[in-house]
């Protein structure tokens, strides 16, 4: 059915729904709705720079001319990539290993040691993108996404330490990403105060 109508509703602001970024191990289910917190493989990429996160679609097409005309009468797709680009602020175990797509390392207390190897193999993972708009929210989830790029880490007395990352989409039986928009959790009512005895 056409649209007949603007509808302002359907105009979304990005802010992210509670830490709003997450990473878990390849293999790991899609949410299934948006009122559902991540389940347990799921850890959050903590605090972002203000940027938030870029998507960047990339698609390439080859135009088909025929003899009779100078202008395509069909144009096909040959390929397209999508990549998920943020700048993580949380100088973490997790984190680093990320950046440098290495094993992330124990981390205890806050302390960890990271060996950066020439002759790893990369690393491929599951994120999930989540952001809230009022009662609207909608997820984005790639089941498979590998480090593609990593930027500059400027080390300053006037900023946080930012690890910039490209994380690229990869195929999974030909789903780059799924993308979910539902309405927000309920928030529960607190419970009632105990009975003065």
């Amino acid at each position: 059915m056409a649209n007949t109508a603007l509808a302002p509703d359907n105009v979304l602001i990005g802010t992210s729904n509670g830490p709003g970024i997450w990473i878990a191990p390849e293999g790991t289910a899609a949410p299934t709705d948006t009122t559902t917190a991540p389940a347990a493989e799921w850890s959050t990429l903590g605090y972002l720079s203000e940027d938030g996160v870029t998507f960047g679609v990339s698609t390439d097409s080859e135009s088909i001319t025929p003899w009779q005309s100078r202008s395509p009468v069909r144009t096909i797709i040959t390929g397209r990539e999508l990549t998920v680009d943020f700048t993580m602020l949380e100088f973490n175990a997790q984190n680093v290993a990320l950046y440098f797509s290495q094993d992330a390392p124990v981390e205890t207390a806050g302390a960890f040691a990271l060996d950066v190897r020439s002759d790893g193999s990369s690393k491929t993972h599951c994120i999930l993108v989540d952001v809230k708009d009022g009662d609207h929210v909608v997820r984005y989830f790639f089941p498979r996404a590998t480090l593609s790029e990593a930027g500059d880490i400027e080390v300053t007395q006037s900023g946080a330490i930012g690890l910039p990352v490209t994380m690229q989409a990869l195929d999974d039986s030909g789903v780059l990403v799924k993308i979910i928009k539902g309405a927000a959790a309920v928030a529960k009512a607190a419970p009632a105060p105990a009975p003065v005895k």
